[in-house]
This record gives C-alpha cells, structure tokens and sequence, in this order.
C-alpha cells in the first residue's frame, strides 16, 4: 500500500498567547529541512500556516486559537518513529505553555492498487441487491469503540488512477486538459483510497474532566501504527472491523 500522509490534530480551548507559542515551534522546523517558510503568522489571523519540506517530503502545520493541525506528507512506514517524535514534542510545547489538550485525532490515508477495486469494497458490506453492475462508487465509513476510550474510524472509497498522453499545440506548448476522459486514457489503475483515524472523543465525550494525557496519546499512536493493515485486510477480506 501507498502511504499518503500521517496527520494528527490537538483541540484545546481558546487562550491568547497564540503568537509566543508559534515562535518556539517554529523551531521544531529551522535546523531540520532544506526549505522552511512561515505562512501569515499575524495577531489577527485565525490559523497561520508552517510549511518545511526535506527530501522532497512536505510537513506543513496550521494553528488557531482552538486546535493545531500537523501533517507530514509523502510517507513511508520507516517515516513514523519521526512522526511520533513530532506530535510528542508538539506535545509536550504546549502542555508547557500550559494548554490543556481536551481531545486528539491522528489520522493515516493511503492508497492501495487492486484489481476490481470496486467489488472488493462491496463483497461484505453491501446488500447483494445492490451489487450489479451498474454500480461505478462507493463509499463506505465505519465507525466503532476502541478499549471504550476511543473512537476508531475507516473510510474506503474506489477511485481510479488515469495516465493521458500530453498533447501540445503547434507552437510546443502543453495543452491543459481540464476534462479528463477514461476513454482517452493511456492506463487506468483502480485504486482504493483508504483514511484511517483514532481519536480519544470518546472518553471526551463520556469521561467527566477528561482530557488527552501523553499516555493516552501513546496509545493512539499505538493502535494507528499497529491495527492499521490488519484492520483494512480484515474488512476488505473478510467484512470485519
């Protein structure tokens, strides 16, 4: 499987030292990538943008007065002992500035190339009246309890993947082409597009005074890293999750 992103984001309440504890983050960032930019960090703005790319791999952060969002893009498994570096050390920054973390969500996409991509989604989760085929999508999200603390979540939806040849005009120049047609297509891939989240809304939801402690989110990054695969093989190949 191709991995797309690993992402997590923080909710915490409404404080005002916003600007203070985007400087020091940002040096999460200088000595670490080839290329950093700091996006419209301003007083006024609700969510200022980070962005740092190294090895061609982009992490971009986003922060309001409400949540911070962290995603590292262009990943690979070997990419997630630093993802789980990161979202500690965000962490632990903004416990020190003495933000309580209410709840978190961390979240994984990826896509996967297979055959008939589309049966394989509806072989044990649709109604076999519906199964025909006239059927070109679906869409499929579960959503279940986790230990009764979290909330697990799984989105799996066929898309296919189409290679155009370039056409250019008489002078060279590449023609845009803004209507893409299967029919035109020089290979077309099916693929399965695969979100994948653990969240802690859950005990938020239902544990009075709750709120994400570093071991809870240790055992998020936990089950993220080891469930992932063997929960989408299982609803894929055998309709459970």
């Amino acid at each position: 499987m191709k991995l797309n992103c690993f992402s997590i984001t923080f909710w915490f309440n409404i404080f005002k030292n916003h600007q203070e504890i985007l400087e020091t983050i940002q040096n999460f960032f200088k000595d670490e990538y080839d290329k950093y930019d700091v996006f419209n960090i301003t007083d006024n703005l609700l969510a200022p943008v980070i962005t740092a790319i190294n090895d061609n791999k982009m992490t971009n952060m986003g922060m309001s007065q409400l949540n911070l969002q962290y995603n590292m893009d262009k990943v690979t498994w070997e990419d997630f002992p630093k993802f789980r570096e990161k979202v500690l050390s965000l962490f632990e920054t903004l416990e020190e500035y003495g933000l309580t973390i209410l709840h978190t969500a961390i979240f994984i996409n990826g896509e996967l190339a297979i055959d008939n991509a589309l049966e394989k989604i509806i072989k044990h989760s649709l109604n076999k009246s519906l199964n025909n085929e006239d059927l070109i999508d679906v869409s499929l999200k579960l959503g279940k309890k986790e230990e009764d603390l979290f909330y697990k979540v799984i989105n799996i939806l066929n898309k296919k993947q189409l290679k155009l040849a370039e056409k250019y005009d008489e002078q060279g120049n590449l023609i845009p082409l803004p209507v893409v047609s299967w029919y035109d297509a020089m290979a077309c891939q099916d693929l399965l597009d695969i979100a994948y989240e653990i969240n802690d809304k859950y005990s938020f939801d239902f544990t009075k005074n709750y709120h994400t402690t570093e071991f809870y989110l240790n055992k998020m990054l936990y089950i993220l890293e080891n469930n992932f695969l063997s929960d989408v093989d299982n609803l894929l190949d055998k309709g459970k999750f």
